[in-house]
């Protein structure tokens, strides 16, 4: 999707949770800190809920949808009504997916999943049956590969949206981070930052120091 041009790099949240209640706590305690909160599937049920935490940020709701056009299309339908700024589609969708999903392209904010940052390149190879630097002659993904996007998209028009965001900590079961400066160094728009943040004694002043971080 094309982008306004900004150069603030934004924290959006990622509330990895499967108890909801714990999603909404966080949600509460850094509503004013942040730039927006990111959920998955555990937590579809309360997005409405998690929509009044985010005031006139970013709800980004993270399905990767990869389905038949017509699930795709209701699927994106149910996602915007429920209110969301930001969603994700897998890229080996068929065409046909991304015409419908394209009827959306003015509502909400269409990411390309293309493989995921717990996938090292011996398992992207093995799943995808391509290699990074073939990957992104299309599509977009972790911090590490913007330098490779910026050769496609040379006047940053894409939203660089990008998890595998560490900060004082090891991300496990991700294989391709990086930390938010050297994100937003590369490029980044969005930070996605979950369990940093989430799992810190103090999230709010976690969230202070990287920001700070950003802007040192």
């Amino acid at each position: 999707m094309t982008k306004e041009k900004s150069h603030k790099t934004k924290i959006i949240v990622a509330l990895d949770y499967t108890n909801p209640l714990d999603a909404l706590e966080m949600a509460s305690k850094l509503r004013d800190h942040v730039d927006g909160f990111k959920i998955n599937h555990a937590l579809w049920s309360q997005s409405v809920y998690i929509k009044d935490y985010t005031k006139d940020n970013e709800l980004f709701i993270d399905c990767k949808l990869w389905d038949t056009p017509n699930t795709v299309k209701q699927v994106l339908q149910k996602i915007v009504d429920k209110g969301a700024t930001m969603t994700t589609i897998c890229t080996f969708n068929n065409e046909a997916v991304f015409d419908v999903a394209q009827e959306y392209a003015e509502q909400i904010k269409l990411l390309a999943v293309t493989y995921l940052t717990s996938w090292n390149p011996e398992e992207q190879r093995q799943i995808a049956k391509d290699m990074p630097y073939n990957m992104w002659r299309d599509h977009i993904c972790s911090p590490l590969d913007i330098v490779q996007i910026k050769h496609e998209d040379f006047m940053h028009d894409l939203y660089r949206v990008c998890p595998g965001i560490k900060y004082e900590s090891e991300l496990k079961g991700q294989s391709r981070t990086t930390t938010p400066k050297e994100a937003q160094e590369l490029g980044a728009d969005y930070l996605v930052i979950g369990r940093s943040i989430t799992e810190a004694s103090d999230p709010i002043k976690t969230v202070k120091e990287i920001y700070d971080s950003l802007h040192s």
